[in-house]
């Protein structure tokens, strides 16, 4: 055997014949790589991508995306963990290339005059990112984008994608506690589908979407909601202006639910006024709309409830009575899918209705102790905590009225009836 037949045929060896076949196989060993792979591996990515979209005329783009990321360096200062470094919208491959297709698409719709398409896919961009927790900022950033640009639509398609991008923008303002800046939204947008005439012909982006003005009323109702329970301690007038605001919202969504909800809290707004006709009302209006839904028993059993409270202050004895025994019957039959919650509530409210009237026989007061007891542990168990101490000083009020003597007398209306002062002096006085 000589020495050539030991040499494997290639590029090296006189055999030319094969040397298309062995540039062939060679060829496929190796990636083929374009101008923008070499760029991408030599350079930092961000800028590779930026180069891209500068190149392909997307200028506004390519910038976007520098800024974006000075942005990011200037307000979230380095850390040495690589996990959160890795974050960063510079070294985020997944998150530039997401940028790289989504924001040429915008430009291109841009510069076609195609807004309506422009604004849609820069909404797109901002509802895709609130996903990540940690990239709502950049949420934030392009939903202020999209409304800006709302400016260059057509008139009708003005009024359409700026309610749509309000809409979305307050759903995340939302989730993210800024309730107020989500109320400006939402009024916002409503008032321009309102002045248009527009209520009837527009629906969400989301799969079977609702009307656009009836998912705008329900979020409404929510934040109004909200933040009338956040200024319980403001002056009386400001909390009663989102609890009407929250009302209005409510009924424009035409939903029982939802309804019901609005007419119970804006009943018990009133109660705490001593406006006790004009609660009753609203009260009697809730049950009718949450018998309508069907689906909220523990809602019926609450306005019951609140009824029967009513009717108590109104000095109505066998109407409140009655309203107890409802309840009651509820909360006992196994047709009715209450929550033992909804069992404590009646326990609590029944027992501090008959201490307001003072109760003498030792039987009945060793019973409503009881009651109390036990409506303290459910409330415990479910995390109602402003209930549970309610209970118990309730209990130690009723079990203790033998030795507090004329004290009690004087003790319990207040503690029963009103604040939670008087519930806390009754803790320190009694020491438990």
């Amino acid at each position: 055997m000589s020495s050539q037949d030991l040499i494997r045929p290639g590029l090296t060896t006189p055999f030319t014949g094969h040397l298309a076949q062995i540039k062939l196989r060679l060829r496929k060993k190796v990636p083929k790589l374009t101008a923008n792979d070499v760029r991408r591996a030599r350079i930092p990515y961000y800028e590779a991508i930026a180069s891209e979209l500068y190149e392909e005329g997307c200028v506004n783009a390519a910038f976007l995306v520098l800024h974006l990321i000075e942005y990011e360096d200037q307000y979230v200062q380095p850390t040495s963990d690589p996990a959160v470094e890795d974050h960063r919208l510079r070294h985020s491959r997944s998150l530039l290339d997401f940028f790289r297709e989504s924001l040429a698409t915008a430009e291109a719709n841009m510069q076609l005059e195609r807004f309506d398409s422009e604004v849609s896919e820069l909404l797109a961009i901002a509802r895709n990112l609130t996903r990540d927790s940690e990239k709502h900022w950049l949420a934030r950033q392009f939903f202020l984008i999209a409304l800006d640009r709302c400016i260059d639509c057509s008139p009708d398609g003005r009024i359409k994608w700026d309610a749509l991008v309000r809409y979305y923008y307050a759903e995340f303002l939302i989730k993210q506690r800024n309730h107020l800046e989500a109320m400006k939204m939402l009024e916002h947008a409503t008032t321009s589908l309102e002045k248009a005439k527009m209520e009837e012909t527009l629906t969400t982006l989301d799969e079977n979407g609702e009307r656009l003005i009836v998912a705008i009323s329900t979020l409404l109702f929510d934040v109004n909601r909200q933040l009338a329970e956040d200024c319980k301690t403001a002056t009386a007038w400001i909390r009663e202006q989102y609890i009407r605001d929250a009302h209005k919202a409510a009924l424009k969504t035409l939903k029982p639910s939802i309804m019901a909800e609005a007419f119970f809290a804006y009943g018990r707004f009133l109660f705490s006024k001593r406006q006790y006709r004009e609660a009753l009302e609203k009260y009697n209006q809730a049950f009718q709309q949450a018998e309508l839904d069907g689906g909220k028993e523990e809602l019926l059993c609450s306005v019951t409830l609140a009824r029967a409270a009513t009717y108590h202050r109104l000095r109505q004895p066998m109407k409140c009575e009655a309203m107890l025994q409802l309840v009651d019957r509820r909360t006992r039959s196994e047709q009715v899918p209450v929550s033992s919650l909804c069992r404590a509530d009646y326990y609590y409210t029944a027992a501090t209705l008959e201490l307001e009237d003072d109760p003498s026989e030792p039987e009945r007061i060793e019973w409503l102790a009881d009651r109390l007891r036990q409506a303290a542990n459910t409330f415990r168990h479910f995390g109602r905590e402003d209930k549970t101490i309610a209970a118990r000083c309730l209990e130690a009020l009723v079990r203790g009225e033998q030795s507090f003597g004329e004290y009690a007398t004087e003790l319990l209306p207040a503690a029963a009836s009103t604040s939670d002062d008087a519930l806390f002096r009754v803790i320190d006085w009694v020491g438990f």
